[in-house]
């Protein structure tokens, strides 16, 4: 297997995606802005390189691990973006969250410099990325579908969304309205067993061996709990709640639960906190305004 792999985004899941590509074979490139990333990179085996134009010029496949719609926007269109550069035949693969509408603005942009480009956000955690259980969630036609297969399937399993870039977002901004709410009542469950006098860790177990239990609730709580790594960044949930705003509003879908998570998350940026631990969100929780409760 002498395949070539780009990595834009050496971060929470480009970086052990980068490992799982080396491990399998794969000649593997990257590009991050922090120098800290594109260190440990280098220590793992791969080849750092100078720009997104820079990978982009390599050709092969680039799988592009960004945060938001801002820094996708800068890996296509900027002066250094992949767009700049592209070589013919590359297959672009978005795995980012972030809007249908720039996701489809920008397949339309790579086609016509001839790329092909697969629209793929993914659900389960960077955690998932070594056994190869990622759920990713693939809206591209047939014959680009079973192109990018061998090469997605070293890091999940594939959920075809259809042919046409965006739907893939749309089920994954479904998928985050759900993480959002269970996100932000888990803190709830965890503030109110405190303030009862409960044993925290005792509710938490009991609420997921139940009918309420779900992985992502067990591994927020063992987060909160025990002071262990959570499944994202603060930052992350917060943009993701923005787009399940945005997509709410496009459809014109009055969510309460969803909305009402969203200030959690909207509170915790206003406190500088994008960078911390998504467990952190406790402490914004914790200290929300109690409401006057009318009788």
């Amino acid at each position: 297997m002498a395949e070539r792999i780009s990595i834009i985004g050496l971060g929470r899941a480009g970086m052990p995606a980068a490992e799982a590509y080396l491990t399998a074979g794969y000649r593997v490139s990257g590009y991050d802005v922090r120098k800290e990333a594109a260190d440990q990179f280098v220590k793992a085996g791969g080849t750092v390189q100078s720009s997104p134009a820079a990978c982009a010029s390599q050709g092969g496949f680039i799988l592009i691990f960004v945060l938001d719609d801002r820094q996708l926007t800068e890996v296509i269109d900027g002066d250094q973006g992949i767009l700049a550069s592209i070589a013919g035949g590359t297959t672009i693969i978005c795995l980012s969250t972030v809007s249908r509408r720039l996701i489809e603005t920008v397949a339309v942009k790579c086609r016509r410099a001839g790329a092909e480009f697969v629209d793929c956000p993914f659900t389960g955690g960077p955690a998932r990325i070594a056994s190869r259980s990622l759920t990713l969630i693939v809206a591209a036609p047939d014959d680009l579908l079973q192109k990018v297969k061998p090469v997605l399937e070293v890091i999940g399993k594939i959920v075809h969304a259809g042919a046409t870039p965006g739907m893939g977002q749309a089920i994954k901004h479904c998928n985050q309205l759900l993480v959002g709410a269970t996100h932000g009542a888990v803190m709830e469950v965890i503030t109110l067993a405190r303030k009862l006098g409960l044993d925290p860790a005792l509710v938490c177990s009991v609420v997921a061996s139940g009918i309420a239990g779900s992985e992502y609730f067990y591994l927020l709580a063992e987060s909160v709990l025990r002071k262990r790594p959570s499944p994202g960044s603060l930052g992350q949930m917060a943009k993701d709640m923005a787009i399940v705003r945005s997509t709410l509003a496009d459809a014109h879908v009055n969510a309460i639960v969803a909305s009402a998570a969203a200030e959690y998350f909207s509170e915790s940026m206003k406190q500088g906190m994008q960078d911390r631990e998504g467990a952190d969100l406790i402490e914004i929780v914790e200290q929300w305004p109690a409401k006057k409760v009318i009788s």
